[in-house]
């Protein structure tokens, strides 16, 4: 009896056995199925911060692109005029070659002392008179040169072997104008032209001016001054 207990039992041992063979792995493939699912789901979800940094980045090559047309906007026009870079030798350009001829002609008065090319004749070691390239008196205030052709400078030094002679009387004012215009605008200087309307108003507001041997050098820049 025993026996047949015994061989009953056997068949229902066998089928737990077996059912508990079959559960043990299938539980374990399903976990690793689930571990495996989640893993996969974390890491296919997006950060919403890098999506922001990936919409804000620019597209590949928009700086490289955009560079020639800022460089194109940049650049100047070939075409585009030139400002000049002296006012004053603009305005030299846009002066009457007839005035230039007259007021050369006129200078061959002045070369005796001044030299042809405007730096001062020399006698020996010195000179006859200052050179008038780059002149601070002659490219400066109008007035100046004005007084000083109209009444001369008086001699008081040998700092210069000549003498400036008050040239009024043997100028008119076209020619005085002119000489000024060409002496201000040849040698490399640039300088307003001088019209015959202001030597006329220099010789008639310098005209109480008494200096018959010439206005001393010092004194000058004062009389303009008072005269103004």
């Amino acid at each position: 009896m025993s026996d047949a207990s015994q061989e009953s039992s056997n068949p229902i041992l066998s089928l737990i056995g077996n059912v508990f063979l079959f559960l043990v792995p299938a539980s374990l493939i399903v976990m690793l199925g689930v571990v495996g699912i989640s893993l996969m789901g974390g890491s296919m979800k997006k950060d919403p911060n890098e999506e922001e940094k990936i919409a804000a980045a620019p597209p590949a090559g928009g700086p490289a692109e955009a560079a020639p047309a800022a460089i194109e906007q940049a650049a100047p026009a070939a075409d585009a005029p030139k400002a000049a870079a002296d006012p004053a030798a603009a305005s030299a350009g846009s002066i009457d070659p007839a005035v230039m001829a007259l007021g050369k002609t006129t200078y061959a008065t002045c070369a005796a002392c001044h030299g042809p090319d405007g730096t001062g004749l020399k006698a020996g070691p010195a000179l006859m008179a200052p050179s008038l390239v780059g002149s601070e008196m002659l490219l400066g205030d109008p007035d100046l040169s004005l007084l000083v052709i109209l009444k001369g400078i008086a001699k008081e030094n040998m700092d210069f072997m000549g003498m400036m002679a008050a040239l009024g009387a043997g100028l008119d004012d076209e020619k005085i104008a002119a000489v000024l215009t060409y002496t201000r605008n040849e040698w490399g200087n640039a300088a307003p032209a001088v019209t015959k309307e202001q030597a006329a108003a220099a010789r008639a507001k310098f005209a109480d001016v008494n200096a018959p041997a010439g206005v001393k050098r010092a004194e000058l820049q004062k009389i303009v001054d008072a005269h103004k």
